[in-house]
């Protein structure tokens, strides 16, 4: 081999690598992980039918492979099943919706090449996450600014404020971080009190806090279970409950399941419901109810939104990694898209109320 065939071989090598599309896959493999579908079985069902039903739609069902890889909550196991994955040659990952389990996957991420898409997770503004993270949730910036805007419409002036954190939950203090930040802003003073998951003596310690003191807002920024046990703690029909999605929708309303008094003042604010769906997101509803007979979740639009980029990218370039998904055109059910390069997350938002017969519609 002389010089010009060694030369010619090294471009086409250099070529092969810099180039995968050139080496159309033939089939794909789309994992499905989390906690939430784990510990709530109709939550896991509504994922996977909401993948199934865009691989059928596509007519690629006999190049896509699913499988799910669902955790508990033991420490770490997000790392643990995102190596797993890695190693059983999953194609793209959709899943790891708390921010703390996303946050570990990413620990042990060696390349970005494998594209993970994440339902309700979310950053704030300012948060830097690899480019191979698809965030559909608005910010959480953009979430305390809506709902604060709201409070101020609904009740002029907002004052007697505390906000009570679920620690252990990154998310949690993510809203923590930017409640505080555009309620010092404002120049609104507000309490604090924060506790963990496991501390069986959580009722104890808030009512030893609660001592000669009032409040007329508390913002709950914990998950269902916690924030319903406070709520009913502090409920005196006067003080107004602010939430987060954690606390569920109009189709699975977790907080106000949990609420042992139904008679209460409460809002929060989450990305979609389809309580009031634009056209896109009805009409996801519609195929996907006359399909398997019953209402999607929002995390089955979510991750419908999820498949439907994933096979877009396949099917235009022939192979699916994270370079293939920002070469991808797509406009999503949740008010995501792919445009020129560049995902934008969704920015859309819903506020709901809680009332004695489960949540209604505000703004």
């Amino acid at each position: 081999m002389n010089l010009l065939d060694i030369f010619k071989f090294i471009i086409m090598v250099f070529y092969l690598i810099a180039c995968p599309i050139g080496m159309a896959q033939t089939q794909i493999k789309i994992c499905l992980t989390g906690r939430v579908v784990e510990n709530l079985k109709s939550y896991g069902q509504s994922f996977q039918n909401a993948a199934n039903l865009a691989i059928e739609q596509s007519g690629s069902s006999n190049k896509v492979e699913i499988k799910s890889y669902y955790y508990n909550n033991r420490p770490l196991e997000p790392m643990r099943i995102y190596k797993k994955m890695v190693n059983e040659g999953c194609s793209a990952i959709i899943g790891f919706e708390y921010l703390s389990d996303l946050l570990l996957a990413i620990k042990e991420q060696k390349n970005t090449k494998i594209p993970i898409f994440t339902s309700y997770a979310s950053t704030t503004n300012t948060d830097k996450l690899p480019n191979n993270i698809f965030i559909f949730m608005p910010s959480y910036d953009s979430q305390v600014e809506k709902m604060l805007s709201y409070l101020r419409h609904r009740f002029n002036k907002i004052d007697g404020i505390l906000l009570i954190t679920e620690i252990n939950r990154d998310e949690m203090l993510k809203y923590k971080e930017v409640y505080s930040q555009a309620l010092n802003k404002e120049h609104v003073k507000y309490d604090t009190f924060d506790f963990l998951e496991n501390d069986k003596d959580i009722s104890g310690k808030l009512s030893t806090f609660l001592i000669k003191k009032k409040y007329n807002y508390v913002f709950l920024l914990s998950g269902a279970i916690a924030s319903a046990k406070i709520a009913d703690a502090m409920n005196n029909q006067n003080t107004i409950f602010i939430g987060t999605e954690n606390f569920g929708s109009s189709v699975s309303p977790t907080f106000f399941m949990r609420l042992k008094n139904k008679v209460i003042q409460s809002y929060f604010i989450r990305n979609l419901d389809f309580i009031k769906p634009s056209y896109a997101l009805s009409a996801f509803e519609s195929i996907y109810t006359k399909k398997y007979h019953e209402q999607p979740t929002i995390l089955a639009a979510y991750t419908y939104d999820a498949m439907n980029i994933i096979l877009t990218a396949f099917r235009e370039t022939g192979f699916v990694d994270t370079h293939s998904i920002f070469q991808s055109n797509y406009s999503g059910v949740t008010g995501v898209y792919l445009k020129e390069g560049e995902f934008h997350r969704s920015t859309d938002y819903i506020i709901l109320s809680v009332n004695k017969d489960g949540y209604t519609y505000e703004k």
